[in-house]
């Protein structure tokens, strides 16, 4: 009977080693991220110029986390956004899988707007086991293990208590067109461009609900789980539980999610 709690603690740590060796990978192309950054607000760049920069960029740390993590766990395999032959865009059946977006937000990069990160998120056996989501600007790590709860730099956040809808502050995350229902019912709204941040604000208590269109699994692999953590419900186009793919994704403390249901 004394195996199960040694095991859960096991399991901790090495997902714990497994947080830590990607973050020490993420801290080191942050400065290629940054410079990159700055490069951006040079006047002078037309569009199409920051466009390939951009990409060049997104695709040089996805090619840079992938073959650090592939020398530590020969064995692991990668879902990534960036077309490459390291990686697929789909999740593979194996055991091992990281799911990653190098620049979340490459949109608001490219106008050297400050609202990006790298996002990461570990799979085993299908089920998300870690997580981290990291905004260099602001120099914020969200981070998460199943089970264990939701960190920010270490610190615990939990989802907002507010239980009045109409007081609610929402984040949204899709097409310019895309305005659902919810936005003639809650205080105010938010795009932050970003899915990954949108979803640690939600966990950390700085919007009270968030909805987000369409969304590519590495947008919100890893800030699903520290949402969850933080005691989030997330649900999908139906008021469902939400799973990898469907259509919309909803996201709500449990005392709004119970509205939101009505």
């Amino acid at each position: 009977m004394t195996l199960y709690p040694n095991q859960v603690l096991e399991n901790y740590m090495n997902h714990n080693a497994l947080l830590n060796t990607a973050f020490k990978e993420v801290r080191q192309c942050c400065q290629h991220l940054l410079q990159g950054f700055d490069r951006l607000a040079t006047p002078q760049a037309n569009k199409s110029d920051k466009e390939r920069f951009t990409s060049s960029i997104d695709a040089d740390i996805q090619h840079k986390l992938i073959a650090a993590l592939k020398d530590k766990y020969p064995k692991h395999l990668f879902v990534a956004e960036e077309p490459s032959s390291e990686s697929s865009q789909t999740l593979p059946e194996h055991s091992d899988v990281w799911v990653i977006d190098p620049i979340d937000g490459s949109n608001n990069y490219m106008h050297n707007v400050p609202t990006f990160t790298i996002s990461m998120c570990y799979y085993f056996k299908g089920e998300k086991k870690a997580a981290l989501v990291y905004d260099p600007i602001n120099d914020e790590l969200f981070t998460a293990i199943d089970g264990k709860g939701a960190l920010l730099n270490q610190h615990r956040i939990h989802g907002s208590k507010l239980d009045k809808l109409d007081l609610a502050f929402c984040g949204i995350e899709g097409k310019n067109d895309f305005h659902p229902d919810i936005e003639n019912k809650v205080r105010t709204t938010r795009k932050l461009g970003c899915t990954s941040l949108t979803l640690c604000y939600l966990a950390s208590g700085r919007f009270d609900i968030a909805i987000c269109q369409a969304p590519h699994l590495w947008d919100v692999a890893a800030g699903m789980l520290i949402a969850k953590e933080a005691g989030i419900h997330l649900m999908n186009q139906d008021l469902e539980p939400y799973q990898d793919g469907d259509d919309l994704l909803t996201g709500a403390t449990p005392l709004l999610a119970k509205k939101l249901v009505k």
